[in-house]
This record gives C-alpha cells, sequence and structure tokens, in this order.
C-alpha cells in the first residue's frame, strides 16, 4: 500500500494492519482518517458497482483490523434516516452532508460538480495561504485576486493540530466572508495537500449579503 508523504504515520500503521491490498477514498481531518468509499480490493475493481455495494465492502473491511484512528463514514438509506442523521448534523454544527444515489457507479470529482451526488453545506469552507504565524496558536491567512494577494484576517489552530507553516495550503470553516475584509467565525479544519496555491483564490467565497438601499424619493 502507499499514501502521500503527508499521510499522518498513525494511520499508515493502522492501515498495514489490514494485510489486505485496497483502494479506499476517504478525508484526513487532523490525525482521523473518514473513509466514505471503497474502489478497489485485493486486485478487484469495484468502481462499476453501486454505491451501496461499495460502502458494504468497505464496512466489511474495516470490521477485519482495529482502527482507532480511522473512522467509516455514517450511511442512512430511509428517507427517516437521512432526515433524523441531516437534523442531528446540523445541531451538532458540522460541516455538511453528502447524498448519493445508491444505485450509482464510482465517478470521478466533488460533489456539486456532476453527477449522482450533491454536498449540502451547513457551513462555508474554503483553502487558504498561511501568510504568517501569529503568537498563540493563530495564523494569518491570504488568497489571490489574480495577481494580488489579499489578507482574509486569522484563524486560530487547534491544541490537536500542528501549527502549519509558512505557505502551507489549509482548510478552514467559516460563516461567511466580508467584501474587502476577513472571514467571519472561521474555525481550522487542517492542511490541504491536493490542491495548489493558485486554486486558493476569491472566487471561493461566500459573502454576506448587504442589505437593499432605500432610493431617495
Amino acid at each position: 500500500m502507499t499514501w502521500a508523504a503527508s499521510f499522518p504515520a498513525i494511520i499508515a500503521d493502522e492501515f498495514q494492519i489490514a494485510k489486505a491490498d485496497f483502494l479506499i477514498d476517504g478525508e484526513i481531518v487532523g490525525e482521523e482518517y473518514h473513509a466514505f468509499d471503497l474502489l478497489e480490493l485485493d486486485g478487484d475493481d469495484l468502481r462499476g458497482r453501486t454505491y451501496q455495494e461499495r460502502y458494504l465492502h468497505l464496512m466489511n473491511l474495516l470490521a477485519l483490523f482495529y482502527h482507532p484512528h480511522i473512522s467509516l463514514v455514517k450511511f442512512a438509506y430511509l428517507p427517516s434516516e437521512k432526515q433524523e442523521m441531516f437534523n442531528r448534523l446540523k445541531a451538532q454544527n458540522k460541516e455538511g452532508v453528502v447524498f448519493k444515489r445508491s444505485d450509482a457507479i464510482y465517478t470521478v470529482g466533488r460533489p456539486n460538480s456532476g453527477g449522482p451526488q450533491l454536498k449540502h453545506k451547513f457551513h462555508e469552507t474554503a483553502s487558504f495561504i498561511v501568510a504568517k504565524v501569529n503568537g498563540k496558536r493563530s495564523v494569518a491567512l491570504t488568497v489571490f485576486d489574480r495577481d494580488k494577494v489579499v489578507p482574509v484576517g486569522n484563524v486560530t489552530i487547534p491544541p490537536n493540530h500542528e501549527v502549519p507553516q509558512v505557505g502551507a495550503i489549509v482548510e478552514v470553516r467559516y460563516l461567511y466572508a466580508y467584501r474587502g475584509g476577513s472571514i467571519f467565525q472561521p474555525v481550522y479544519l487542517g492542511l490541504r495537500d491536493d490542491i495548489r496555491s493558485e486554486e486558493c483564490t476569491v472566487d471561493q467565497l461566500k459573502y454576506k449579503a448587504e442589505p437593499a438601499r432605500e432610493e431617495a424619493a
């Protein structure tokens, strides 16, 4: 098995215990890997099978070994289960949910880019470049506006994360952004090693709606 150099060693060690050859689709948050799809297993390409089948294989694979830092993303099938999960995750202030067709084969691309899956966000997220390491576990964030570098405020780094270095790309959750200003209520989510700095642009940002101005009589 192989993984990126930035893959946390503690997660890689747990995957080694599985004694199997596989390709999992998931997301790293801090030192936890959230697994949500299984593409290959011991030479068998599962991409052409339905998501429901792939999820069952993934569930069975993860049941074979101890993995405290690898979690299986929860799956809801019935409408009542989906509504309950949706309400619970929103009340817990989670990032959002992804809806997938259970009979869909695997397709490349992020949710909302087309295809049989849709992501519903409870908050906005964006990728930023670390411009400066401040005191008290805080970093300054920037994005590109064409050929200009634009500051968008600071974010505090939680104790369970290492403070990122200048130039690192990080993912941050926020409520909204002010035009010409900073992001509001930022929450640090972790490093991003799958995108380039050129992709960290102002086009990602969702701005607070400005109140309509009344015309003078």
